[in-house]
């Protein structure tokens, strides 16, 4: 079977489903002629108490979009008690309320989970900051001359830090400059 006999197909399936509807349209208006109109007072015994008296059929017009309306309509509307109207005001809110008390639950939760993260930052940064108020963290040094690198922050001479640090004095002065550099201070002028 190839591409063009497919197609056909689809086409005439797309006929019959279009004829269909049309045949549908035109069938409903005679359904709704065809319904008698029986009067109030020859309705069957065995009808409940609370069915209305009368009804109308109606058909219901429909685009392929919508969903189609009523088939039948209630002729008169019957009066509801007077606290009926509001018993349905009245669930509605309550679901509502129990709604929103759920929702506020929830982001109170979310809440209390945020702050708790914030926390948790908070003590992780003031760490960082005590960490870099000693001098410990440096970037772009290597972990072996960082306690050199805060005695040249102190002001220590290299021959000073190269004792206390057992590295030699010219490691040491590479050292001073990398701690001049990183504070911002000018180089040494021989």
């Amino acid at each position: 079977m190839g591409l063009r006999e497919l197609i056909l197909a689809a086409i005439a399936l797309l006929a019959v489903y279009v004829g269909y509807q049309l045949y549908r349209v035109s069938r409903a208006p005679r359904a709704s002629a065809s319904v008698p109109d029986v009067p109030p007072a020859e309705a069957p015994a065995d009808a409940p108490a609370d069915a209305p008296e009368h009804v109308d059929a109606v058909v219901a017009e429909s685009d392929d979009d919508e969903e189609p309306g009523p088939l039948y309509s209630v002729g008169p509307p019957v009066p509801a008690p007077a606290g009926a109207e509001t018993a349905p005001d009245a669930f509605q809110h309550e679901l509502e309320v129990r709604q929103l008390r759920r929702e506020l639950e929830q982001q109170g939760s979310a809440l209390a989970e945020l702050r708790r993260e914030l926390d948790e930052i908070r003590a992780q940064l003031h760490v960082h900051k005590e960490q870099a108020d000693a001098g410990v963290v440096t970037h772009g040094a290597s972990p072996e001359y960082n306690e050199a690198l805060v005695f040249a922050r102190r002001g220590l001479d290299a021959e000073t830090i190269a004792e206390r640090c057992g590295i030699t004095v010219a490691e040491a002065e590479l050292v001073q400059s990398l701690a001049r550099s990183q504070t911002g201070e000018p180089g040494k002028e021989a």
